[in-house]
């Protein structure tokens, strides 16, 4: 802006009266600031309580099922499964996989 404008507009500033404030402003603040309760100070949080305090009960439920499969896991892993393909011929090949093929 130009310096003749900032002029203009700080003589058209100075000419309107300040807005008056309520007899009552500080009782009326003091009243506000009682009411509102007080704010808690900043406590480090664990995962599981962020989980808890987001989601109560899923939280529980998820590591009850990873501990299921890793259970699960665990027990089914040292058992000596062959498959149910184990006795069965194999239909077809490749044809790289074929000796004397080349």
């Amino acid at each position: 802006m130009r310096e003749k404008k900032l002029d203009q507009l700080f003589q058209a500033a100075r000419g309107i009266a300040a807005p008056a404030s309520s007899a009552t402003l500080a009782e009326d603040v003091v009243r506000l600031l009682r009411q509102e309760p007080p704010v808690p100070g900043r406590e480090t949080v664990t995962l599981m309580e962020e989980l808890n305090a987001r989601f109560p009960r899923l939280a529980w439920l998820t590591l009850v099922i990873l501990a299921l499969g890793v259970a699960a896991n665990m027990a089914l892993g040292t058992a000596d499964t062959a498959g149910l393909d184990a006795d069965l011929p194999p239909i077809s090949a490749p044809w790289w996989l074929l000796p004397g093929q080349f």
